[in-house]
């Protein structure tokens, strides 16, 4: 497991941070326990209900998500982006 921290940055999310600190910092403990193949736990929920439903969620989304890689649909998803790609330049370059 990694110690390294994620944190969650966009273009004026600083003004955002600032308005609902909260926010974010449940937003960045759930990524990192997701980053870090943790158990989706103590997200920072102020409500009790809203806390499992949102774990019950993300362990959905992350049960989901092994699968997809099993089956390596992310390997077949990423070659054809890369296909995509190389066949844009090539209409680019002829243009």
């Amino acid at each position: 497991m990694s110690d390294e921290k994620v944190k969650i940055v966009f273009p004026f999310s600083d003004i955002i941070r600032d308005k609902v600190p909260k926010a974010f910092e449940v937003a960045e403990n759930a990524v990192n326990q997701w980053k870090n193949n943790e158990k989706f736990e103590n997200l920072g929920l102020s409500n009790p209900i809203a806390e499992i439903a949102a774990v019950k969620t993300l362990e959905t989304a992350k049960n989901v998500e092994k699968k997809l890689e099993e089956k390596g649909v992310f390997a077949i998803a990423k070659m054809g982006s890369e296909i995509a790609k190389n066949k844009l330049n090539q209409l680019l370059k002829k243009s």
